[in-house]
């Protein structure tokens, strides 16, 4: 039975994504989205007031379209596991850990190149899950019926819109993104007779009847791989663990969207530890170029001609904007697509403490607007792969290579350091704009012996770079 619940607290609810298309996706299988530090869900009805010539009030207050669905997460950075339950294109780690063959360098064929854009997964379901009191929500993914009885809001047919990541000193790097959705739907993930969990138990007791008659009746109907035949002495031995099921909320954009009629998904969600917990502010290390037309210094590497100095960044921001244009059309008040909009702009921005200038003149950015390229790694400051000649491993790495300036600005207050604001900009396309590597693929060895440290791979460990293969793309993010 539910228990009593006199209030959400925030280590009941839990975001579960699912594979796209909503609609049918290719893989039923339910992901739990790590490091979630706050989720808001609103929605906004639209509604058009109908008024005519005589009359002090409206005829009607009708609603013409569906609602509008917003969902926003922010959550901690980790590993790039959470950008790819998103969706997001990751160009992936360039080495793969083993166990067989230690560290050994990724075939390129089995790589990902482009940008975030590129070939993203997109329209996805997604479910806000909310527990009892007093439980850890990751935990009942142990207990006999799994998320059965819980409630879960179901939001259908998730579009991101916007993505951006922020670091600053004495805090942790974070990311947040903002969905538009289609609809809405209040359930309780089924068990027992209820809900589609009553149809995994009916399927399951199928089986357990199939194999029981196989004992009496019938020669070779349940056999292992190896031909023998399983036998059940009873069916108390043939536990059967309800996990429950849950009622998609995505509809069939394309087809005037139809609600989906299948059984929906079990409810058996995939947990994933990563080997970072979160990325503290001394595993961040920012490379930007200095600008060509003088002014503050961004790079440590400092060639001022007058007074030396060096850069201390504080903090940076990266906006990535996933604009679209909603497809409406009638016989549905239902959008039948979302389709990104390119070029668009993203924007990354700096807070600098800065001590020294570099020479030159501002007005001669008409003949020096360059491109600039810029380099954000992130580490957790802890080896966890076996390399002994590495201090510590890279989990994420942001680069963007066709940045502009747009501004910067200088302010000094009394009783602080003086601070300049750098501002860039950047074009977004299937290629060019934010690369992302990432290294979730490889988890934590939990071996690490002597054929760890010997092989090959880790006599002398060398940046991989495809730049110069003719089978690469050209314009591809740089690896770690």
């Amino acid at each position: 039975m539910p228990g009593t619940r006199n209030a959400i607290r925030y280590n009941s609810v839990g975001v579960f994504l699912t594979e796209s298309p909503a609609y049918e996706p290719k893989d039923e299988t339910i992901k739990f989205l790590n490091r979630v530090q706050s989720a808001s869900l609103s929605l906004d009805v639209q509604r058009q007031n109908v008024q005519h010539i005589g009359s002090d009030n409206f005829l009607e207050r009708k609603i013409v379209s569906a609602a509008s669905v917003n969902l926003n997460l922010e959550y901690l950075l980790t590993d790039g596991y959470e950008e790819d339950i998103l969706g997001f294109n990751l160009n992936g780690s360039p080495i793969i850990y083993t166990e067989e063959f230690g560290v050994i360098d990724r075939p390129l064929s089995d790589r990902k190149f482009g940008s975030i854009h590129n070939n993203i997964q997109e329209d996805k379901t997604a479910f806000l899950v909310v527990g009892e009191e007093h439980f850890d929500l990751t935990g009942y993914a142990n207990r006999q019926n799994g998320y059965s009885g819980l409630d879960v809001i179901g939001i259908g047919n998730c579009f991101i819109t916007n993505y951006s990541v922020s670091a600053s000193v004495g805090d942790f790097a974070k990311a947040s993104v903002d969905i538009v959705a289609s609809d809405v739907t209040y359930d309780c993930i089924g068990f027992g007779e209820e809900g589609v969990g009553g149809k995994f138990q009916r399927i399951s007791d199928n089986i357990h009847a199939l194999l029981l008659e196989s004992e009496t009746s019938e020669e070779n109907l349940a056999l292992l791989e190896n031909e023998s035949k399983i036998f059940l002495e009873s069916s108390d031995e043939f536990e059967v663990r309800n996990l429950g099921g849950v009622d998609p909320p995505s509809m069939d954009l394309k087809n005037f969207a139809a609600e989906r009629t299948d059984s929906g998904f079990i409810f058996d969600p995939k947990i994933y530890k990563a080997a970072a917990l979160a990325i503290p502010p001394g595993g961040i290390s920012v490379n930007v170029q200095n600008l060509n037309i003088g002014g503050p210094v961004l790079n440590d590497d400092n060639d001022a001609e007058c007074s030396k100095g060096y850069a201390h960044i504080q903090n940076f921001e990266i906006n990535v904007p996933f604009e679209r244009e909603d497809l409406e059309g009638f016989q549905s008040m239902h959008v039948f697509g979302r389709k990104i909009k390119y070029p668009q702009l993203g924007t990354i921005s700096f807070s600098v403490i800065s001590s020294a200038f570099e020479r030159g003149k501002f007005s001669e950015i008409f003949c020096k607007d360059d491109f600039y390229k810029i380099e954000i790694d992130l580490n957790n400051q802890c080896r966890f792969s076996c390399l002994p000649i590495w201090a510590k491993d890279t989990n994420m790495k942001f680069t963007i290579s066709n940045a502009k300036l747009d501004s910067y600005s200088l302010n000094e207050n009394i009783g602080s350091y003086a601070t300049f604001d750098c501002s860039f900009s950047f074009d977004i396309s299937k290629n060019r704009g934010v690369f992302i590597d990432g290294t979730f693929e490889n988890s934590r060895l939990e071996k690490c012996g002597p054929d760890m440290l010997s092989s090959p791979r880790n006599m002398e460990v060398s940046n991989i770079s495809t730049m110069g293969d003719k089978d690469a793309p050209s314009d591809i993010g740089v690896v770690f």
